[in-house]
């Protein structure tokens, strides 16, 4: 008897997992399969670093937009919330992003707009 119910309880499971895998397979074949957004495919490599410097008494970093369009970025910076900032398209130009007393930023994030 406790053979036949754990037969069947597999047997179930192993079904389900099939008709699950096979529900798929058709979202994908039908096209309607979830897609990353367009923006933030776009946002993936338009912002670069150029350089990281001090201004008097600023935390500087000139960064360089390589995209046809207006870019956004923030600047990653340990224990402070990140600043965000924008850029025009095909410029390059530098941002304060923090105090001397803060600490160096190490890197930034290409967001989208």
């Amino acid at each position: 008897m406790r053979r036949t119910v754990a037969l069947a309880t597999v047997a179930t499971a192993f079904a389900g997992s099939l008709a699950g895998f096979g529900g798929q397979a058709t979202a994908v074949s039908n096209g309607t399969a979830p897609r990353v957004s367009q923006a933030s495919s776009q946002a993936a490599g338009c912002v670069t670093v150029v350089r990281w410097y001090n201004k008097r008494f600023n935390r500087m970093v000139e960064v360089k937009n390589s995209c046809a369009r207006t870019a956004c970025f923030s600047v990653t910076v340990a224990a402070r919330r990140d600043p965000d900032f924008s850029i025009g398209r095909n410029r390059k130009e530098s941002f304060a992003y923090g105090g001397v007393a803060w600490t160096k930023g190490s890197g930034i994030k290409n967001k989208a707009c």
